[in-house]
């Protein structure tokens, strides 16, 4: 199926942040660069910044809805989905509805996380404020005063349904019916093994690493993320053709 485009011919992108980010403050540099160019949709997820849901028990599972709502709303496009949020949920948005997906991008992302280190991630999250006082401001000016809220309710949801809210399995991955990138810096090794196993997933997976860069590349090598993510996107497109 043909990418739709907006109106004005942009193709649009959505931009999904990881936890407790926003999509202002994930892909800051990625909507400056691409704003021009395409049809650029930061999404902020329930509880976080500017989304006007709160954190639901069951966080995973209205995060989707509202995520497909707003594909539905703004039209077919390409996802990009960062860290264990984002990536969870961008991947599952196009697992299920690859009629509103064209193609996916995961980064700071890696498939087969186990529960345990994923629960020991978030549990930092709360340490972390906690020994920092401007952190915490931080959190209370982006998300309203709903980050502890939102953060347990991602812990309690994933707590009790890891395999189904957050795990993505590689073989997941490559059973997906749209083509999808990993896209993961050097800096964490798990992520950058990754990235390098993608190519041999099967299905339409690729990865690439970027020297230098940390969890989030969109951050640490802006301009070498976006080239690569639109080198990705005009190869898929040729692929589709």
């Amino acid at each position: 199926m043909a990418e739709e485009t907006a109106t004005g011919g942009k193709p649009t992108v959505y931009l999904v942040h990881g936890l407790l980010g926003t999509g202002y403050a994930h892909f800051s540099r990625q909507i400056r660069a691409w704003r021009d160019r395409y049809r650029v949709i930061p999404v902020d997820l329930p509880g976080h910044g500017r989304c006007p849901r709160d954190a639901e028990e069951d966080y995973f599972d209205g995060a989707l809805r509202h995520l497909v709502a707003l594909l539905d709303g703004f039209g077919r496009g390409r996802l990009v989905g960062a860290s264990y949020l984002g990536g969870p949920l961008a991947f599952r948005c196009a697992a299920t509805r690859p009629d509103l997906v064209s193609s996916l991008v995961l980064t700071g992302f890696a498939p087969d996380a186990g529960r345990d280190a994923f629960l020991s991630l978030i549990a930092g999250f709360d340490r972390l404020a906690a020994e920092q006082p401007a952190l915490a401001a931080e959190y209370e000016r982006l998300h309203t005063g709903r980050w502890k809220q939102t953060l347990a309710a991602v812990t309690g949801h994933c707590g009790r349904d890891f395999e189904r809210t957050v795990l993505v399995r590689s073989e997941d991955l490559a059973s997906l019916r749209v083509p999808a990138f990993i896209l993961n810096g050097s800096l964490k090794s798990a992520e950058k093994a990754a990235a390098e196993r993608a190519d041999g997933l099967g299905g339409r997976v690729r990865g690439r690493v970027v020297e230098g860069a940390g969890h989030l590349v969109c951050h640490d090598r802006p301009e070498e993320f976006n080239e690569a993510v639109e080198a990705f996107w005009q190869t898929s497109e040729r692929d589709s053709a």
